[in-house]
């Protein structure tokens, strides 16, 4: 194993248990613990700690050069890393993506060499995880003209109302826009090549504003994973997780369906801001225990929103709807980014 390069380790924080050394660890009630898959850790123990209130060195995952960690798993040089249970890391993809293996990991319990927040690619490796990135930066058609243009992947619906439209703003905005006529009205975008599959890890992210949350419980607004997108109504769609915003309320609710256990809308307790954008997270890495973020933060910790019943492919998707009413509703995406491992 090569030498470890740092600048070094923070050497008065207090440990609230023996811990071995190179384990992810955290802080809680002001000492150190093991950090779990998607806890944003401190850094790693540079040593063994022997007792509980024993004084630790950590060293920062901030810090230049690498640390050793321990693995959970056999991991390949040179894969992208991520936190995983009991402070260890591993290749398996989650929401806490730590950097890059220098070297290589038999098995648990390994201990190897990480440049932190660096990703880097073997020459000739063509494994990695699919992401599909949309800046939405492409010249986007007006109402009624077809996708896809640009080579863009989406597919739009539009049934009335103003649709999925082009906005005006510099960094690349689609805008799912309806006018006051009393009419039902949809506007989404979906892939409907379902290019994530469901037992790979996917993780769906958005930047999204609401510039008009209408005037009428009629508005649904919708968008996360889906195994298909529906001309009318989004509940019908078969198996899906999403944030959900019903009716004229800015409140963030969160829900999910896989046609066995149907979890309703719960409050995420988050209310959105007008006109102003908010970044949201859902990472079904656990298929059986969907989790939710708004602005990084974790919510609904408590709630399990279970879609482990479905074994097929995912979408990303925005859906807006309103039944028949005269609501106005002005929803902007300004980034979709969605990733899996392969198959």
């Amino acid at each position: 194993m090569a030498a470890i390069v740092q600048a070094g380790p923070i050497g008065n924080l207090i440990a609230n248990a023996a811990l071995g050394p190179y384990l992810r660890v955290m802080l809680s009630a002001g000492k150190l613990i093991v950090a779990e898959a998607t806890d944003e850790e401190l850094g790693v123990l540079d040593n063994r700690v022997l007792n509980a209130d024993d004084v630790a060195a950590v060293v920062p995952l901030n810090v230049k050069g690498t640390v050793r960690a321990i693995a959970g798993a056999a991991i390949t040089q040179f894969a992208s890393v991520y936190g995983a249970a009991g402070g260890k890391v591993s290749s398996v993809v989650n929401s806490n993506f730590l950097g890059t293996a220098l070297t290589g990991a038999t098995g648990d319990g390994s201990i190897i060499e990480v440049l932190p927040s660096i990703k880097i690619t073997a020459p000739g490796a063509l494994d990695g995880p699919l992401i599909i990135d949309d800046d939405f930066l492409k010249d986007y058609p007006a109402a009624a003209a077809a996708f896809p243009l640009g080579g863009t992947l989406w597919l739009k619906t539009e049934t009335l109302g103003l649709g999925v439209i082009e906005s005006a703003e510099p960094n690349g905005v689609i805008k799912f826009v309806f006018d006051a006529v009393a009419e039902a009205a949809t506007a989404a975008i979906h892939m409907p090549q379902l290019p994530f599959d469901i037992d790979q890890s996917p993780i769906f992210e958005a930047r999204l504003a609401i510039f008009d949350i209408g005037d009428d419980a009629a508005l649904d607004i919708n968008f996360g994973l889906a195994s298909a997108t529906h001309a009318t109504d989004f509940d019908e769609i078969a198996t899906f997780a999403a944030f959900h915003l019903d009716g004229n309320d800015l409140s963030v609710f969160c829900q999910s369906d896989d046609g066995t256990t149907d979890t309703a809308p719960v409050d995420s307790t988050i209310d959105l801001v007008d006109n102003t954008y908010a970044l949201f997270r859902i990472d079904a890495t656990d298929k059986a225990d969907v989790k939710f973020y708004i602005n990084v933060a974790r919510v609904l910790a408590g709630t399990t929103f279970d879609i482990s019943a479905y074994t097929g492919a995912l979408t990303p998707i925005v859906h807006v709807e309103k039944s028949s009413n005269d609501t106005l509703a002005d929803v902007r995406v300004d980034r979709i980014r969605t990733q899996a491992n392969r198959n």
